[in-house]
């Protein structure tokens, strides 16, 4: 239920930290293959079919899902 957006990816993030801070055994997550950055152009002749995933944009700023990642 979460779009393919930026602030779909923070709202899916946010939302397992919250589920983490209910429970009385959860002491934090793991973002896999988070700092991919996604392939753009011509030149790019294997791109990664997680790329979607990454948090990082093609110029090198991190995305708005990378709140998720703060300490509150």
């Amino acid at each position: 239920s979460y779009s393919a957006t930026n602030d779909g990816q923070k709202n899916y993030l946010l939302a397992i930290k919250a589920l983490l801070k209910q429970t009385t055994n959860g002491i934090g997550f793991c973002y896999w293959g988070g700092e991919w950055v996604a392939f753009r152009g011509t030149q790019s002749t294997n791109g990664s079919s997680w790329e979607n995933q990454a948090l990082w944009d093609f110029n090198n700023n991190a995305l708005p899902a990378m709140d998720a990642f703060s300490q509150n």
